[in-house]
């Protein structure tokens, strides 16, 4: 029993640094993700190592360099798309987007042609959410999206 035990640890050890060096737990911090995230949540977070390309519609979380911190948001528009943002919901190339995940609508309208190597993310819950709507910067680097929720 003790031989087994002794070798426990280090296979403990072991499976905990192959964990965290691929995923983490994000901490919710702020109601712009409600209904589909809380603050408080955490949320199991994989990191992207490029291999799996972001898709519309996954919960990333973004280095942004004009907010000083870490945010979660979901992709909306991917590379060389047009999204457009309105009261009533969100089109991308001319067609609406279905999106069960949204709280409501409203906050600030826009319309964005995305470019190469960038996303446009919103919160789910668009009234009370700081995303590429509003930001001086709207469009989200590849390089800055450091992981995906739950994935």
């Amino acid at each position: 029993m003790t031989e087994a035990f002794a070798l426990l640890i280090p296979v403990a050890a072991i499976t905990a640094m192959v964990v965290r060096r691929y995923w983490w737990l994000t901490r919710i911090r702020s109601w712009s993700m409600y209904p589909t995230l809380r603050p408080a949540d955490c949320v199991p977070t994989r990191r992207i190592r490029g291999t799996k390309p972001v898709r519309r519609g996954d919960i990333v979380v973004i280095d942004s360099a004009e907010l000083g911190r870490r945010v979660v948001k979901r992709v909306i528009g991917l590379p060389g798309e047009t999204v457009e943002v309105s009261p009533h919901g969100v089109t991308v190339d001319g067609v609406p987007l279905a999106e069960p995940y949204v709280a409501a609508h409203g906050g600030p309208a826009g319309r964005f042609r995305v470019p190469a190597h960038a996303y446009v993310v919103l919160g789910d819950n668009r009234p009370q959410s700081s995303d590429s709507r509003s930001w001086m910067t709207p469009y989200v680097p590849a390089t800055a999206i450091r992981g995906r929720l739950g994935t």
